[in-house]
């Protein structure tokens, strides 16, 4: 028997039935889509990293941290990496070579003042102009050149560096991932 409704024995009952699933059916969608908007929305999650591999490396550093105890209070805000994100201005990479070689410049000027001194005040005059050039037209790049010399001595055979570095690894490398894989 077929009710003015289209449903066969419809009734109370199969009515409550009915609204349950269709509850059932909202309510895990909402799940759904409340789980992966966190996903999406965490610190560590980039929206262009395969998820599975995001997962896999998640697992991992979560593993090397558990073995190591780096999880515990006494390894909080001892990063390694982490501080220098987003602390640099944007610069190209041929100006970082050229602040790089002025440091050097000035360094062979120095060394072949002190061997020359028949030489000294042209060497000097050069050296003034390398100093001028590299204060005034290179300070972004001397910053990005000091902190990749402290990135470069860190002493990384150091257990407490290396728990840090650790701790730290998944925004460095989220950072990396992204800048990495961004459209020239």
């Amino acid at each position: 028997m077929i009710k003015p409704s289209g449903f066969p024995y419809c009734n109370e009952r199969n009515k409550a039935i009915r609204m349950n699933s269709w509850f059932s059916l909202v309510l895990m969608c909402s799940f759904v889509i409340i789980e992966s908007l966190n996903g999406a929305a965490g610190n560590v999650i980039p929206h262009n990293v395969p998820h599975n591999h995001l997962q896999n490396l998640e697992k991992a550093v979560h593993t090397v941290q558990e073995y190591y105890d780096l999880t515990n209070k006494e390894w909080m805000g001892h990063g390694v990496f982490a501080p220098y994100l987003g602390k640099t201005e944007t610069c190209t990479c041929e100006k970082l070579v050229l602040a790089a070689m002025l440091n050097s410049y000035v360094e062979i000027l120095s060394d072949m003042m002190k061997k020359s001194k028949d030489i000294e005040a042209s060497l000097k005059g050069i050296q003034a102009n390398v100093t001028h050039l590299r204060e005034s037209k290179y300070s972004k790049e001397q910053h990005v050149l000091t902190q990749l010399q402290e990135i470069k001595h860190k002493n990384v055979n150091d257990m407490t560096i290396q728990g840090g570095a650790v701790n730290d690894f998944l925004p460095v490398y989220e950072m990396a991932y992204r800048l990495g894989h961004k459209k020239q």
